[in-house]
């Protein structure tokens, strides 16, 4: 028997590729029937360009298509750590806690993602597959792969702008070209079908999850405005706030990689776009922080210096006892990040005396 408490996303999946087969709308409410014909209360919030994709799952059964959905999940979840030790960890140490983070690591972040049977380990098979091209200066399959990624959930695309380090015209012909081919997806499928897009959108604007299942940055600002206002704040102040606090992390970053000289430590930089592309992510459910574990196995065992600091790190990074620590832990690492970066160099060696003349 399936478990019903389980790959709850999976159900809404489905049930979005059979009402779209049958030529209903999946976005409007009561749209979405289960396996026992109850209406699912969550609603569809992927763009019309998914739902053709979505087709296969509605070719068997239920009970077939959950064992099916979770083999290739289980399967995806090996190949993203054996990806990350082969690019990242090759020492026993960093190993070590690589696997430890994807056991415990931001509330438990991968194991619930695959209670949740969400798309989002296939997600991160793309972003990291293009990470491991952007380190081998291969801007265009990067782009390919963070667009592909960006498809499905499209604040991926933000991704994209990483290829600016680079200061090269293949590399930003890359961007302009993953940019514009997910331009013209989306603008197609609007054209083609703007009742399902304008859908979509109303949707994705509905959306307003706070707390631990989206610890990101505009849900801890809303509640914060409404927490000080004492119920909702003046009009508009929580996308001030926000706008503002994105500002300040993206000026940060881009200071950092300009004065550090880091544009050719292409690890570096790639590690300091992700912890900034979580933090200021306006929507970032608790399954996504799967992206920051090898940045943050990074900051633990080569940015940190001395034993209380990486127990401290690990402590936040390994328990969950509020709302948004997850965000709160992005962020302190982040910082100890930064300040690593903007270290001075270390002074050349001085070179040894020649010997002269008696």
């Amino acid at each position: 028997m399936t478990n019903p408490g389980l790959q709850g996303d999976l159900r809404i999946y489905r049930a979005a590729a059979a009402a779209y087969a049958e030529g209903r709308n999946p976005y409007g409410a009561g749209a979405l029937t289960g396996a026992s014909g109850r209406t699912q209360a969550l609603p569809f919030v992927y763009p019309p360009v998914v739902l053709p994709l979505l087709r296969p799952l509605i070719v068997f059964d239920y009970r077939t298509t959950y064992y099916a959905f979770f083999v290739l999940k289980m399967a995806a979840v090996a190949t993203l750590i054996l990806l990350w030790q082969r690019a990242f960890f090759a020492d026993d140490a960093s190993r070590a806690c690589l696997y430890l983070l994807c056991a415990l690591a931001y509330a438990q972040t991968l194991k619930l993602d695959v209670r949740a049977g969400n798309i989002s380990v296939f997600e991160q098979l793309l972003i990291w597959a293009g990470a491991i091209a952007f380190l081998r200066r291969r801007p265009w399959t990067y782009a390919a792969f963070v667009a592909a990624a960006a498809l499905v959930k499209l604040t991926a695309a933000v991704l994209l702008l990483l290829l600016l380090v680079d200061r090269q015209r293949r590399s930003v012909a890359a961007l302009l070209a993953g940019a514009g081919a997910l331009a013209l997806v989306h603008g197609v499928s609007a054209a083609l079908r703007p009742d399902l897009f304008a859908a979509f959108l109303r949707n994705v604007a509905a959306l307003d999850d706070r707390r631990s299942v989206n610890p990101a940055l505009l849900a801890l600002i809303r509640d914060g405005v409404e927490r000080l206002a004492g119920g909702k704040g003046p009009a508009h102040l929580d996308m001030i706030v926000y706008g503002l606090t994105v500002l300040l992390i993206g000026l940060t970053s881009l200071t950092v990689v300009r004065r550090s000289g880091l544009a050719d430590d292409r690890e570096c930089v790639l590690f300091l776009v992700i912890f900034a592309y979580t933090l200021i992510s306006p929507r970032f459910k608790d399954y996504s922080y799967i992206l920051l574990i090898p940045p943050s196995v990074y900051v633990v065992v080569s940015v940190l210096r001395g034993l209380a600091a990486r127990l401290f790190a690990l402590a936040l990074l390994c328990t969950h006892f509020f709302a948004y620590q997850s965000w709160v832990t992005a962020l302190v690492l982040f910082t100890a990040y930064l300040v690593y970066l903007r270290r001075p160099a270390p002074p050349p060696p001085e070179s040894a005396a020649l010997p002269g003349p008696a």
